[in-house]
């Protein structure tokens, strides 16, 4: 016997999310960074994030095309969701909006909320494509993790993936199977 689902559960089912942040600066200099769920690797070296085509974050990366992708951790979730309840448009820069002392990424110089488990800066692959469909390729210029959370014997995120979140719905999270309301 099964359940029958809304078809608007497919993500659901599919992975719970892992959360990430994205940050980005517009052509006038303000920083801005927002929370997503909807993001996978492409490639070895690239990343895929789908975006609202109407949203900041989207705008800051058509003009520059660059952009860090940060992993956050249980002890960010009422930063996360600060940062991820309001539109940059709305509020101008996120960071001081939401009283982040913010950190600079190595490459880019990019403002992102410190003490991130790892970052991943990088370059937009292709314009066109976030243009006409709001899904964004990036080609990784530069990552960094935090000590103790990658396993260079196995090269894989080992200890790290453990803390990462995962978004389930409005207020629950999972980290290591974990349920996390806030």
């Amino acid at each position: 016997m099964y359940k029958k689902l809304s078809t608007r559960t497919a993500n659901r089912l599919l992975c719970g999310g892992q959360i990430i942040n994205i940050s980005s600066v517009s052509p006038d200099g303000v920083s801005d960074v927002m929370t997503a769920a909807w993001n996978c690797p492409y490639d070895a070296d690239q990343v895929l994030i789908v975006l609202d085509r109407g949203h900041t974050t989207t705008a800051n990366i058509l003009d520059n095309g660059k952009f860090v992708i940060s992993i956050p951790s249980e002890d960010d979730i009422r930063t996360i969701n600060k940062v991820g309840s309001a539109h940059g448009r709305d509020v101008g820069d996120k960071f001081v909006w939401a009283g982040i002392e913010s950190d600079k990424s190595q490459i880019l110089g990019l403002d992102v909320i410190p003490n991130a488990l790892a970052y991943i800066e990088c370059e937009l692959i292709n314009r066109d494509v976030l243009d006409k469909t709001g899904v964004c390729l990036g080609k990784a210029v530069n990552i960094y993790v935090k000590d103790g959370l990658w396993d260079d014997e196995g090269s894989h995120f080992g200890e790290g993936m453990k803390l990462t979140l995962s978004y389930v719905h409005e207020g629950l999270y999972r980290v290591n199977g974990r349920e996390v309301k806030v």
